[in-house]
């Protein structure tokens, strides 16, 4: 992709100020520093906009902000642009409608509080209907699709879920309470090798990643 433009990986909640260097420097020379700007992709314009999982991930850097993030990346598409926001639709805590797929409910919720556990924060994914919703809110955006794409699970994938719980268990308050954790992800990783041997085809179908495209209109300008 990088051929076609650029990845951009920053902090989208940052604001223009003097840099801290500079604030020092000055205190010292006593001389009013010039402005910097630091603010991310400052005076940029992008003919399309591609927000690779932006939304779910921000919830672990920049919490609180994501109602505010489409208004943000308006600033830096030109009118008659197109955005794409790609996500995952929630998982939810439990599904007693489907058991075999509830393993995937229960494998997320184990991962997640072995994040807290270790004093980190985790991923929060919005549903296509929240993104909707916000993408309309912005003046002169308009979605104009919608297009959902269902999740086939590997036991393979299932594992590499495990695996960010079982990185998380050095950081616990103790080695007792990461033991007995431990103990859980290991037989989740079994209960999942059994749910996958019975699926006909090796894998469990259970929810899905969009992709919504919204378009600025012509007329409207920042």
């Amino acid at each position: 992709i990088e051929k076609y433009g650029q990845i951009l990986i920053g902090n989208w909640q940052s604001s223009t100020s003097s840099s801290s260097s500079s604030l020092q420097n000055t205190q010292q020379s006593h001389q009013q520093p010039p402005q910097q700007h630091h603010e991310l992709c400052h005076g940029e314009m992008y003919d399309t906009i591609l927000a690779d999982y932006l939304v779910g991930a921000m919830d672990g850097f920049s919490p609180y902000y994501q109602d505010q993030i489409f208004p943000r990346l308006n600033q830096h598409l030109k009118p008659g642009g197109t955005i794409h926001v790609i996500g995952l639709n929630p998982i939810p805590h439990n599904d007693n409608t489907n058991a075999n797929a509830n393993i995937i409910c229960k494998v997320a919720r184990v991962r997640d509080a072995c994040i807290l556990l270790a004093g980190h924060r985790c991923y929060r994914e919005y549903p296509i209907e929240w993104i909707e919703r916000h993408l309309e809110k912005v003046p002169g955006w308009k979605v104009v699709s919608s297009s959902r794409f269902p999740i086939m699970y590997s036991h393979a994938a299932i594992v590499r879920q495990l695996n960010v719980a079982r990185s998380k268990l050095s950081l616990f308050p103790s080695k007792a309470l990461a033991k007995e954790m431990e103990g859980v992800i290991d037989d989740l990783e079994r209960e999942s090798r059994e749910v996958i041997a019975r699926s006909p085809n090796g894998k469990i179908r259970y929810g899905f990643d969009y992709v919504v495209t919204a378009e600025k209109s012509l007329e409207v300008d920042g």
